[in-house]
């Protein structure tokens, strides 16, 4: 019983394993892109700026409201007399006698009266009482602008740098489409290339076998088997190297698309390429509506002109609005025996005008001229560099798409060729020469198809980037 529990346990095991290895995640295209915009680190990036670009217009915006804050404040203090001193004054009279007979009496009256009088000060200490205080103050204030021309033109240019930054992020994952596409083209490449290698080295094996039975039967030197052993050899190690560079072609489109390159994945190989339709002026007209890059120098040249506005406005008067209510209380003398508390309110309004600043206006509006011109060329040199990508790929895609027939064509003529080749060796009417070389044009007619397909889809690719078009 316990050795079947063991089995069973085992068997449960093996299956999970191989189910899970069976259910191996395959990737398309599309899921790689997907991937590629969810995980990439320039993606994110992008993003963060765009959301920096809105809370850049929030701030200007904010400008056109009322700054508020509130406050409070608390005190409590307490005082101890150490020591109190004052001056009293204290002095000396000096007094005269006087005698007169009283006209009534008839007797001698005898009167003191002041003859003179020294004054002098004296320093007297006193005991003052401990004093105790308490203070607190809280209110809330407010200020905003009335009047100033270069909020609203700070609020454009940010109005200009959000739509600029959200037509950036655009363009970064149309950027990252055209590397996840390119990469991904490539592993189609080298995987159609392990078929072609493995296809020649089961056709050189064969040869092999064919003049080495040749060779026993007398009917073929052994310059011949040597020699097709030499093209079997280098068959295997191109073989080896077309699974190698799926290998790597593996790990760079998962890194292209932002995953770990040892993660259990494969990629679907099933691709129908894209036919490119319109004419080269329809290509251009798009992409001078659509195409997120240039739309952004755009943007850019917009925010600069705004920027260059908002420098002159400083010349401008400014009006400004304050108002402010506030409350105190507290209690001071000793022992706290006095209490007070003031409320107080104050609303204003005043008018700024900057006469002279040392020249720092002019400064600005010589810088935002600058940055406004250069904007602008940068705006015109990008509108021309779409023009010529755009005309370079759609030519390029004609170009590509005559190689691919050329080449496709090229292949049917090497297989018919080898056909002949193989049967005129056979009866003696060809060298082993012609076979091997029948066989190594053959092969290479076949890559020359693939890189080819490659380079058609590789144009393809980089027109629909030009003119800003993602599918």
């Amino acid at each position: 019983m316990k050795a079947f529990l063991v089995n069973l346990v085992v068997i449960g095991l093996l299956v999970t394993t191989f189910g899970t290895i069976a259910h191996a995640e395959t990737l398309t295209l599309d899921d790689c892109i997907t991937l590629a915009l969810k995980n990439r680190a320039s993606i994110i990036a992008a993003r963060g700026a765009e959301d920096l670009a809105k809370a850049d217009k929030r701030a200007a915006l904010g400008a056109f409201l009322p700054r508020a804050s509130a406050y409070y404040n608390y005190s409590k203090g307490y005082s101890r007399d150490l020591k109190s001193e004052a001056a009293v004054p204290t002095g000396f009279l000096y007094l005269d006698t006087l005698s007169f007979v009283d006209g009534i009496s008839g007797q001698v009256v005898d009167y003191e009266v002041v003859r003179d009088s020294v004054t002098a000060w004296e320093t007297q200490e006193f005991a003052r009482q401990d004093q105790d205080r308490t203070s607190k103050n809280w209110g809330v204030q407010a200020n905003m602008s009335l009047f100033d021309l270069s909020n609203w033109y700070d609020l454009a240019a940010a109005g200009a740098a959000r739509e600029k930054a959200h037509l950036d992020v655009i363009a970064s994952e149309q950027d990252l489409i055209l590397s996840v596409k390119l990469s991904y083209y490539a592993y189609l490449a080298v995987v159609e290339n392990v078929d072609v290698q493995e296809e020649a080295v089961k056709r050189s094996n064969e040869q092999l076998k064919l003049i080495q039975s040749k060779f026993d039967l007398g009917s073929a030197a052994k310059s011949d088997v040597l020699k097709q052993k030499v093209l079997y050899g280098n068959d295997r190690l191109g073989l080896l190297s077309a699974e190698n560079a799926v290998i790597t072609a593996k790990a760079d489109l998962a890194y292209t698309i932002g995953i770990d390159p040892n993660r259990d994945v494969d990629f679907a190989t099933d691709y129908t390429p894209r036919i490119v339709e319109g004419t080269l002026d329809d290509a251009l007209q798009f992409a001078y509506i659509n195409q997120p890059g240039l739309l952004a120098s755009e943007k850019r040249a917009d925010a600069a002109g705004y920027s260059l506005r908002s420098a002159r406005a400083a010349y401008l008067p400014t009006v400004g609005a304050n108002a402010s209510l506030g409350w105190s209380d507290g209690t001071a003398g000793d022992t706290a025996i006095f209490n007070f508390s003031s409320r107080e309110t104050s609303i204003g309004i005043g008018v700024s005008w900057t006469l002279f600043d040392g020249f720092w206006r002019e400064r600005q509006v010589s810088a935002s001229k600058i940055a406004r011109n250069n904007a602008r060329a940068m705006a015109s040199e990008t509108r021309n560099m779409v023009a010529v990508q755009i005309k370079t790929a759609f030519y390029d895609i004609e170009k590509a798409a005559e190689q691919t027939k050329v080449a496709m064509e090229n292949v049917e003529a090497a297989t018919e060729d080898l056909k002949i080749t193989q049967e005129k060796y056979n009866l003696g009417a060809a060298t082993i020469l012609d076979l091997l070389n029948a066989q190594v044009s053959s092969k290479d007619a076949q890559v020359q198809h693939i890189r080819a397909g490659f380079d058609l889809n590789l144009a393809v690719a980089r027109l629909d980037k030009a003119m800003g078009r993602t599918n």
